[in-house]
């Protein structure tokens, strides 16, 4: 089968015989399908270009039925139902428009190497293939349709200006007018298509008309747009009006054999040292005549200052290149042929001398520069192959080449230097926004606050101290730029000429449309950098070489950047515009399920964290068997990997609960339950107690008492270690409420065994004991070693703290015991460890006392506990203290605080002045505070 969407949708046989798709709404569901690419279209999609938004229950009834329908209208069984929606499986199949891009790619290769009839031949083949001037004509009108027929038809009106472009230099000027003229005037904005035309006109001596399309041009650009003819447009007319016809479009011939063309260099110029430094060592070595060294890649993200410093450099180094420095803007894709004739001529060839072959001109400006020494710089390069045939041969010039994308394949086969452009630290930063503003050297916070809300991109860094030098107050600034939703439509100069939003704007309209929709989603989660399996959530890709493409493509265009460790991290502004384009381009039916999948890969990967953190205290969600839709879940082998990971991970999944407590509370409460584990060992207490409540209050919204329990039993363990027990007993006693409602005697045990705790800590033993023989008693009969450790560590604490140390001991020694069962063996020896440590030493046992404590830290740092690191450490120094060592007391405790202060636990008081007084060396003999 056949399909064709270069024009009105239809579906052809073998035969060439057309098969009618069915009714429309049959053809609505085959062009969302085709414009798709083979991606899944969810079924809410589909339903809301049927039906519109919120479509009754029965119409899911009507979607399938449309399908079954569509199948066995076309007789095909390519349309398959995938995870939450359909795609169509064109393998085996032709669909017309995967064969105009092919034609069009190897018209573009044909081109590059200077043959150009064969170009010409299939990019008129190319061209032949529309039956409209509209792909998709009359097919669905949804977003995804709209979006691509809109790049199809740019890609033909593409291809049909590089086929002029050839057929003009073949001398078919008086052929192309009358259709060029038809063609012109339908599409009257586009410059390109009008300078063809003039050019045509010229050359068949209709000078005049040639004038009259320049004046018309003119004022239409003027009543639509409030806009001047381009550049070059501007160039054509005046090289008309000054005699001969002008050779190419772009330029007007030049009799300068030493052009001097580069743009005036910033005005204000800081930072960028290294980079400097590396573009005179590229110098250096194309001085010396190393080749192919002489050239290099200047590459990086619109608005990141890359065309301001190779034009400071050059300004810099200009005594350096006495054959001149030549200029090449080659935006809107000028084909290489065009460029190479523009630079023949500025560099003293006679138009009429221009060889007509792109192979042979780029020969010739070799042989020119061989006897050279010239700078030339390109800009806006969209292609290695529109670059490669400026590479000087022999020589001392050398080639700058200035992209947004990474052009790898001129470093790979030319072996180009390239030179990536990140954003300016805060200090360069800083004095580049003080010399646009014409501020003072000094800083204050609000200068310093604008530097930060402009993520260190330059482009948007002048833009605001150009609105300083206007009058702008800072702290006005400041606040206008705090918020998200209107930061880039403030970061655009007044008379419009400079905006952040347009250039990411052109990065992203040149992406396809599947890597368009991948970074729109990436916009959706306010995080530096997520893991590859996050980005492959967010954007329902399920397939790791799909994602892969799609990553690359962005790579390459600089709108993200994929680290050594295969996260993914956008620049924050480049999130703010992927984020608006989504609410723009993107239903919030997609949008809610990219934030459902993402939550849903969190999920299922913090509960294999918490397996490995807690093994015993259970996560939420079914995580036995992967999900085949998560890809690239981590790799978390032990205790120490999924500590590290959920470190990286943090901020993300913090934010996460933050952002969507309200909106999907059934998957946040379970987030939440997945962390706690890593949120006792290594986060703050203010952090532990602000997300575990998020967590409860989506519980509560999900109706989940089993989650509202869980949380509320890991809130009271975080106010007990702040000593907040009032907060903590009633964490507690809610938890145990919730558990017993539900039947649950493991969670009711737990929190049970951790009340007994709290109290005994806080002085009331005997109403500590209570709970923590409730605590034994379901232990017991559940036989769960976990539980039965702890109560048994909670009783040895509560005996200790009476001073029943026979008790205490006996206790201890059965909580090691059920450690030694359990499967969490070594975090909870720890703890054992730590607390007959403390127990040896009230009673003089020093020997046995270390050996405990050394036990302990060996233990916790084995499990990346730091908390309970920290606390055996202090137990070390009281050893040493006992001996009268003072230097290892002195280090032990500083370790030790050094490791609570970012966790706020309740001891670090207590440490530090116990510090304090090591130091003072008064009582380093003196046997420690008792517990």
């Amino acid at each position: 089968m056949r399909f064709e969407v270069l024009g009105p949708l239809r579906a052809v046989d073998t035969s060439g015989s057309v098969v009618p798709a069915g009714r429309r709404q049959h053809q609505v569901v085959l062009a969302c399908l085709l414009a798709a690419g083979g991606q899944t279209v969810a079924d809410s999609t589909l339903l809301e270009a049927l039906w519109g938004r919120d479509p009754s229950d029965s119409k899911h009834v009507a979607l399938r039925v449309l399908v079954h329908h569509l199948r066995r209208n076309l007789g095909i069984e390519s349309i398959i139902r995938a995870s939450g929606g359909y795609r169509i499986r064109l393998a085996g199949h032709q669909l017309d428009a995967d064969e105009f891009c092919a034609l069009v790619d190897a018209a573009a290769r044909d081109e590059a190497q200077g043959r150009l009839a064969e170009a010409r031949q299939r990019y008129r083949a190319a061209l032949r293939l529309w039956r409209d001037t509209d792909a998709y004509h009359g097919a669905a009108d949804t977003d995804q349709v709209r979006a691509a027929a809109n790049h199809l038809g740019e890609q033909r009106m593409t291809a049909y200006e590089s086929c002029v472009d050839i057929e003009l230099s073949l001398g078919l000027h008086r052929e192309l007018c009358a259709e060029l003229s038809a063609v012109a005037t339908k599409n009257p904005l586009r410059e390109r298509l009008q300078a063809q035309l003039m050019l045509a006109l010229v050359r068949g001596d209709r000078r005049a008309e040639a004038l009259t399309v320049y004046e018309r041009t003119r004022r239409i650009l003027a009543d639509e747009l409030g806009a001047d003819p381009g550049r070059r447009l501007r160039q054509l007319y005046t090289a008309i009006l000054r005699g001969p016809t002008p050779a190419v479009v772009p330029s007007v011939a030049s009799a300068a054999v030493r052009p001097a063309q580069l743009p005036v260099p910033p005005s204000s110029f800081v930072g960028r040292h290294d980079e400097l430094a590396a573009l005179d060592a590229v110098h250096e070595k194309s001085r010396n005549g190393e080749r192919p060294s002489g050239s290099v890649v200047v590459t990086g993200a619109g608005g990141m200052g890359k065309t301001a410093l190779v034009t400071h450099w050059a300004d810099q180094t200009r005594q350096g290149f006495p054959g001149g420095q030549l200029y090449l803007d080659l935006d809107n894709d000028i084909p290489a042929a065009v460029a190479l004739a523009r630079a023949l001529v500025d560099l003293g060839i006679a138009p009429d001398d221009v060889p007509r072959q792109a192979e042979t001109r780029a020969a010739r400006l070799r042989s020119l520069l061989s006897s050279r020494t010239v700078l030339m710089v390109l800009d806006n390069v969209s292609s290695a192959q529109q670059a490669r045939p400026f590479f000087p041969g022999a020589g001392d010039s050398m080639l700058v080449i200035i992209s947004r994308n990474r052009l790898d394949g001129l470093v790979a086969r030319e072996g180009a230097h390239l030179l990536v452009l990140n954003p300016l630290d805060v200090e360069p930063a800083t004095r580049l926004l003080r010399a646009i503003a014409g501020m003072a050297d000094s800083a204050p916070d609000d200068i310093r606050t604008l530097v930060e809300l402009c993520h260190g991109m330059p482009l948007a860094i002048r833009i605001v101290g150009a609105h300083l030098r206007l009058g702008a107050r800072p702290d006005a600034l400041v606040d206008a730029l705090r918020d998200e939703r209107t930061r880039l439509a403030r970061l655009t100069t007044t008379d419009g000429d400079a905006s952040v939003r347009a250039v990411i704007a052109v990065s992203y309209r040149r992406l396809a449309a599947p890597a368009r929709r991948l970074l729109r989603h990436l916009g959706l989660l306010d995080a530096r950098a997520i893991p590859l399996g996050a980005a492959a959530a967010l954007a329902g890709i399920s397939c790791d070489t799909v994602l892969t493409d799609l990553l690359d493509e962005l790579a390459a265009a600089n709108l993200v950047t994929v680290e050594a460790d295969g996260r993914v991290s956008l620049h924050q502004l480049t999130r703010m515009f992927a984020h608006q384009r989504g609410q723009l381009d993107d239903t919030w039916t997609d949008r809610a399920a990219a934030e459902r999948r993402l939550l849903g890969w969190y999920g299922h990967a913090t509960r294999q964290a918490q397996q490995r953190i807690r093994p015993t205290s259970g996560g939420a969600g079914d995580s036995t068997v992967p999900d085949p839709q998560h890809l690239f879940l981590p790799e978390l082998t032990d205790t120490v990997a999924a500590l590290s990971w959920v470190d990286a991970e943090a901020e993300t999944i913090i934010g996460l609960i933050d952002q969507h407590v309200r909106i999907h509370p059934d998957l946040v409460w379970a987030l939440a339950v997945n962390i706690r584990g890593w949120l006792q060992r290594r986060a703050p207490r203010d952090t532990w107690i602000a997300v575990i409540e998020q967590g409860i209050r989506s519980a509560a919204l999900a109706g989940s008492s089993t989650g509202e329990a869980t949380l509320h039993g890991s809130l009271g363990v975080a106010h007990s270690l702040l000593l907040q027990r009032t907060e903590a007993r009633s964490a507690y006693q809610r938890a145990s409420e919730l558990f017993g409602r539900s039947g649950d005697h493991a969670g009711k045990a737990d929190v049970e065994a951790s009340l007994g705790a709290m109290l005994a800590d806080s002085g009331a033993l005997d109403e500590a004991l209570p709970p923590l023989l409730r605590a034994r008693h379901l232990a017991t009969l559940l036989n769960d070693p976990d539980l039965i450790f702890k109560v048994e560590l909670n009783l040895g604490y509560l005996h200790r703290r009476a001073d029943r140390q026979q008790e205490a001991l006996d206790a201890y020694t059965s909580a090691l015991s059920a450690a030694e069962r359990s499967s969490n063996r070594d975090w909870l020896s720890a703890s054992v460890h730590t607390n007959l440590g403390r127990l040896h030493l009230l009673q003089g046992n020093l020997d046995q006392a270390e050996h405990h404590y050394d036990t302990a830290v060996r233990l916790a740092r084995s499990t990346g506990d730091r908390m309970r690191e920290a606390w055996a450490l202090h137990g070390c120094s009281d050893i040493c203290a006992a001996r009268r060592d003072l230097p290892a007391a002195v280090a032990a405790l500083q370790e030790a605080v050094t490791i609570l202060e970012p966790l706020g636990d309740r001891r670090l008081d207590e440490m530090r002045t116990r510090l304090s007084e090591l130091l003072s060396d008064d009582t380093a003999g003196q046997s420690p505070p008792k517990a």
